[in-house]
């Protein structure tokens, strides 16, 4: 055998070489869009569907393992993805008792809902089973995506996307098509942390049906308090410098953990933390209920500030409000779910704030929050005098809160617990700390926000 390795080695660089060349004349806005029409079926529940022949076929089911797997992000299911060619004994059994060309058009009209999505790797593009599948496609109301080349064959005219990789080479074509795949998903990954998804850690029990949902209020339902992590540690940091002489370095990451720890509980409870750092560090420590007023001054000057923004029409409600709250509390109203709120801020102002917010009128079992005199208000009190006064049991209760102790009340009751990750800044996406901490609390399911509530309605009632 005559081989020469630096000649192979000299062929195997230029391969590569035009390889990556001819790929950058890919058309990347074609990808984009396909991307796109993968990513709506997050939203929509549909299927993808996909296929191919010999190298093709290698392509398509790499392509479902990547969309199950390897988009699972945050905890989250991935797409919804089959390969029509993976089964052999499917394949070989349409192909014996039928026809070749119909091994993937049966499938489609057994397994496939309008809506649906099917994606086909062709080099030709006349493959006879690819362009059979994709009329019965177009036929069942299944949109059509064909990644292919040259021409593209007889299946560009049943596509409603179609991607033409830049080669004549069939080998060199089908190393696009893969690199595309990757792509794709490497996109996915990358843009679904920033999208709606429910991440499930318990499904709620098959036909449960929920008569009555907890709201906890800041950093759930709404954020003018955007910041109050930030504005009570640096308050209590302050208050640890000057009466004990620590440094703001040492002090802070206590400080920070439990106040993400107590987040759901009442404001006193971080004034009570307070006063035990100052005692345990020599200090002279105030009274919980002093702390926790001057930590209350520092909250007003928050809200104070959205206030304004909305008076001036600089915000609006809906800058304010958790993305899609409002639309999922009038759902739930729509469908007979009685509403109740209650938080660890001051009552007065949580009710002038839901007043202010157009949250009111949802929340017919109560809105409830701290005492003026700094007595707390007990979420699992709340809870248990709601399911008590109108006869329900913890498995007509849903209930929602950003904190490890609303998980917690929700969950002692037999409730089924949601945590919500807002990212509250960003307004988009998740919180990785806070998913961290609701995780680690029990919360049964994950979502960012409600910007999807049909979504997360037909979720919950599953």
């Amino acid at each position: 055998m005559n081989y020469n390795e630096i000649e192979a080695s000299r062929f195997l660089h230029d391969y590569a070489r035009q390889v990556s060349t001819d790929l950058m004349r890919t058309q990347f806005d074609e990808l984009a869009r396909i991307a796109g029409l993968i990513l709506a079926t997050k939203r929509t529940g549909a299927r993808i569907f996909t296929a191919g022949n010999g190298g093709s076929a290698a392509t398509a089911s790499h392509m479902c393992n990547d969309l199950l797997k390897g988009a699972r992000v945050l905890g989250r299911d991935g797409f919804r993805a089959v390969c029509l060619n993976d089964s052999s004994p499917i394949v070989t059994c349409l192909a014996n008792d039928f026809s070749y060309q119909d091994i993937y058009a049966i499938q489609l009209r057994t397994y496939a809902n309008p809506g649906d999505l099917l994606i086909v790797f062709s080099g030709s593009g006349n493959s006879p089973n690819i362009v059979e599948a994709l009329k019965a496609a177009k036929e069942l109301g299944v949109k059509t995506i064909g990644f292919g080349g040259r021409d593209g064959g007889r299946m560009k005219e049943f596509c409603d996307e179609i991607l033409i990789a830049p080669t004549n080479s069939m080998e060199q074509l089908e190393d696009m098509h893969m690199l595309y795949e990757h792509a794709i998903v490497s996109l996915m990954q990358r843009v679904l942390p920033q999208t709606f998804d429910i991440e499930i850690v318990r499904y709620p029990a098959h036909g449960r049906r929920f008569k009555a949902a907890f709201f906890d209020y800041d950093g759930t339902i709404a954020a003018l308090r955007c910041g109050w992590q930030d504005a009570v540690a640096n308050k209590a940091c302050e208050t640890l410098v000057s009466e004990t002489g620590a440094s703001k370095d040492e002090v802070e990451p206590i400080v920070r953990e439990y106040i993400e720890k107590e987040t759901g509980r009442p404001m006193i409870a971080l004034g009570e933390h307070l006063v035990a750092e100052v005692v345990k560090r020599g200090g002279r420590a105030k009274t919980a209920l002093e702390y926790k007023e001057e930590y209350d001054v520092e909250l007003d000057k928050l809200v104070e500030s959205k206030v304004a923004q909305l008076s001036s029409g600089a915000k609006s409600v809906a800058d304010i409000v958790t993305p899609g709250a409002l639309d999922f509390l009038r759902l739930l109203k729509e469908n007979g779910v009685a509403l109740c709120l209650a938080s660890g801020t001051d009552e007065t102002r949580v009710k002038r704030e839901c007043a202010r917010l157009g949250l009111t009128e949802y929340f017919d079992q109560g809105i409830f929050g701290a005492r003026d005199d700094g007595s707390p208000c007990e979420k699992d009190a709340v809870i248990s005098e709601l399911l008590t006064r109108n006869g329900w049991t913890g498995a007509d209760l849903v209930g929602f809160g950003d904190g490890g102790f609303d998980i917690a009340a929700i969950q002692r009751v037999g409730g089924y617990a949601v945590g919500l990750a807002t990212d509250e800044a960003a307004r988009v996406g998740v919180n990785v700390n806070k998913r961290k901490f609701l995780l680690d609390a029990g919360a049964d399911a994950i979502i960012p926000d409600f910007s999807e509530p049909d979504r997360l309605w037909r979720f919950l009632n599953r």
